[in-house]
């Protein structure tokens, strides 16, 4: 799914207002996919990708606070 949120939950964000800036953490798809540890045998740790809603723009796709806005 590559839909986006059209603003995040802060009422008049700067950031969400502007469409010149993609997220740099996402490239503007509002979705990435970390790295998340789950335990196996023996106490071992492995690491799988999960997919999930971009934390750092809040799912716009847009963003926010990585370089100084204009207000």
């Amino acid at each position: 799914m590559n839909t986006t949120w059209e603003c995040c939950a802060l009422t008049d964000c700067p950031w969400c207002s502007r469409d010149d800036l993609p997220c740099h953490h996402c490239d503007g798809t509002g979705r990435w996919a970390p790295m998340q540890p789950v335990k196996v045998d023996e106490g071992a740790v492995r690491w799988q990708r999960i997919a999930d809603t971009c934390r750092m723009c809040t799912g716009t796709g847009k963003e926010h606070g990585y370089i100084p806005v204009s207000l």
